[in-house]
C-alpha cells in the first residue's frame, strides 16, 4: 500500500488516490460519500464532506466520456433504487480500466457502462474532480 508519507516524484497522485480507494473499508451502508471523503482524506486531500448529491453539483461537471479521468468522482444527485438514493444519490471512483469503485455497505468494482445504466435513472450520471482538484 502507498500512503501519502510514501510519496515521491514517480508516484502520480492518480495512482496514490486509487491505491488508497483499495484499501479504505466501508463506513456501512448508505455511506457512498463518506466513503469517497475519507479515501480522498487518506490520500493526503482535505476531507471533502456532504453527501453524493452535493459532490454532484459542486464537483461533477462532464458526461463526456472523451474527459473522464482516473481518480475523477463519478455521482448522480438521485436515483429510483433506493428511498435514501431518491434523495442524496450515488458517487464513487474512477479508478479506471473502465471500473467504478464505490461503497454500498461493503466496497466494489463495477464496469463504468453498467454504474451507468444502474444509475442514470433520473439524472444524467456526471464526473468531476473532488475538491475542484485535477490530478496527475
Amino acid at each position: 500500500e502507498i500512503l501519502p508519507s510514501d510519496w515521491s516524484s514517480d508516484v502520480c497522485s492518480s495512482d496514490l488516490l486509487v491505491n488508497v480507494a483499495y484499501s479504505t473499508p466501508s463506513p456501512g451502508a448508505g455511506l457512498c460519500a463518506m466513503w469517497v471523503s475519507r479515501v480522498f482524506s487518506r490520500a493526503g486531500y482535505r476531507y471533502a464532506g456532504g453527501n453524493a448529491d452535493d459532490m454532484y453539483w459542486r464537483w461533477c461537471y462532464s458526461s463526456d466520456r472523451a474527459q473522464l479521468r482516473v481518480g475523477m468522482v463519478i455521482a448522480v444527485p438521485s436515483h429510483s433504487h433506493s428511498r435514501m438514493g431518491s434523495i442524496y444519490g450515488h458517487i464513487g471512483i474512477y479508478v479506471g480500466h473502465g471500473r467504478v469503485r464505490d461503497n454500498i455497505g461493503v466496497i466494489r468494482d463495477s464496469p463504468l457502462d453498467e454504474w451507468i445504466r444502474y444509475y442514470s435513472t433520473t439524472e444524467v450520471v456526471r464526473w468531476g474532480y473532488l475538491l475542484g482538484i485535477a490530478l496527475a
